[in-house]
């Protein structure tokens, strides 16, 4: 079981995704581990909120249009590299080349068990 105590001091979680219901869980398992959670339903909050405030982890849930997944995730990589930000892809994701050791991509269905480890352990590292 993991405490509040396994995180680091003042980490924090943006969450950009349409879903309220996926926001819900994983603000109710993240904050009671300790961590701060933002949110945006849509991809230009998250960017605007991503540049801002600064998370640690950003869990960015790619739509099924596959034509604005591919901006969506650039546009999150390039930010996220640019903040020193660590990143998590859900959905069919687009494999670049060049990947980042703080960027995970994990394809839909997901459970979120493997989520939240995932992103505790992209936590562990800031």
């Amino acid at each position: 079981m993991t405490s509040a105590a396994t995180n680091p001091p003042s980490s924090s979680v943006l969450i950009v995704d349409q879903s309220e219901a996926t926001r819900e869980v994983l603000r109710t398992v993240l904050q009671s581990r300790g961590v701060s959670i933002l949110e945006a339903r849509q991809a230009d909050q998250g960017l605007e909120i991503l540049r801002t405030r600064h998370p640690n982890v950003v869990v960015v849930d790619l739509e099924d249009d596959r034509s604005e997944a591919d901006k969506v995730q650039a546009a999150f990589e390039n930010e996220s590299r640019e903040q020193d930000v660590s990143l998590v892809l859900l959905g069919r994701v687009a494999r670049s080349e060049a990947r980042d050791s703080d960027h995970r991509m994990i394809d839909k269905p997901y459970h979120y068990g493997p989520l939240i480890r995932t992103i505790e352990q992209l936590l562990h590292r800031h």
